[in-house]
């Protein structure tokens, strides 16, 4: 297990800095943003090729053409061993898990913008194989999250339905999907993992009183 403390510390930053952030979810690559200008005054976003800074998924890191000495953050998911490893080998300087707390994640951009790197405490698997609850939440499309986030407010069928301006079959269909997603037979096993998930019961909000961003994603999907 990777062992790096994730400070909360203020962090000295360069008087002037240009960034450019890509992510498939708009709502990420905004809300990362303008956590790099609140951490860093001078910091200025700008197109990829003129970028000291570049904040982007290892996919789209794939696709670009960096000029030499870019410096590149990766934005992963969850903290897992195999992302952050990909990571490194493309020779970032920083793995930035959507999933951390939004003071954790100001932190780490707050050492990024500082030049320096920046590596998550890598989560592990249980000794059963089993994916986090978490994990297993994000399978979820962001109609489904929508009805279990109903559900886990004691929404019945019909009043779920009412609510999303969908048909009571089309919330059915849903719930079973839900249910096989999340690996359990019951409504209440779902409600469960739900709320005992990380306070995903929250919903998303802006900069500020910040859920986890890769909640965030599914409002997008």
């Amino acid at each position: 297990m990777e062992d790096v403390p994730m400070t909360t510390q203020p962090v000295a930053v360069r008087e002037s800095l240009t960034f450019a952030v890509q992510h498939p979810f708009p709502i990420v690559a905004e809300t990362i943003a303008a956590l790099v200008r609140a951490n860093h005054g001078g910091a200025t976003s700008v197109d990829l090729d003129k970028a000291d800074l570049v904040i982007a998924t290892a996919s789209r890191l794939e696709t670009l053409d960096l000029a030499p000495g870019t410096r590149v953050a990766v934005l992963i998911d969850h903290a897992d061993r195999r992302p952050v490893q990909e990571a490194r080998s493309r020779g970032a300087i920083a793995a930035l898990p959507l999933d951390l707390p939004a003071d954790h994640l100001r932190a780490a951009l707050g050492a990024v913008l500082a030049g320096r790197t920046w590596w998550p405490v890598v989560i592990a698997i249980d000794p059963e194989g089993e994916a986090p609850a978490s994990r297993r939440l994000d399978a979820l499309s962001g109609q489904q999250f929508k009805v279990l986030d109903l559900m886990s407010r004691g929404r019945l069928n019909k009043q779920i339905a009412y609510d999303l301006g969908i048909s009571e079959g089309t919330v059915k269909s849903h719930v079973s999907s839900i249910l096989r997603k999340l690996g359990v037979e019951r409504r209440t096993q779902a409600i469960a993992t739900f709320i005992t998930s990380n306070d995903v019961a929250r919903p998303a909000r802006p900069i500020g009183g910040v859920a986890h961003l890769s909640r965030a994603t599914h409002a997008a999907r």
